[in-house]
């Protein structure tokens, strides 16, 4: 899947949101926010949004040492440049 730079965020942004505990549901997301200080996502709900941008973004994270890149996401910002990451290599 093609993306340009501003659609896959506005995406991302989106997923983040979903992913996000429900009493932060109504947080405006910034890419400064920390995913489990600041929306609440554990380790578990990390891996489920893992799994949402291989669904959303169309991405095959089959052959990614994903254990590698999950311990180094702890940001919104850090989630999209993984995303962003993994749909070049694709």
């Amino acid at each position: 899947m093609t993306l340009d730079r501003e659609t896959y965020e506005k995406k991302v942004l989106t997923l983040v949101g979903e992913a996000a505990q429900s009493r932060y549901r109504k947080t405006a997301i910034t890419r400064e926010m920390g995913l489990q200080r600041d929306l609440g996502i554990d380790s578990i709900g990390l891996l489920g949004l893992v799994v949402r941008f291989e669904e959303a973004l169309g991405l095959d994270l089959s052959s990614v040492d994903l254990g590698a890149y999950v311990g180094r996401i702890r940001t919104v910002d850090d989630a999209l440049n993984f995303g962003w990451e993994m749909m070049r290599k694709q």
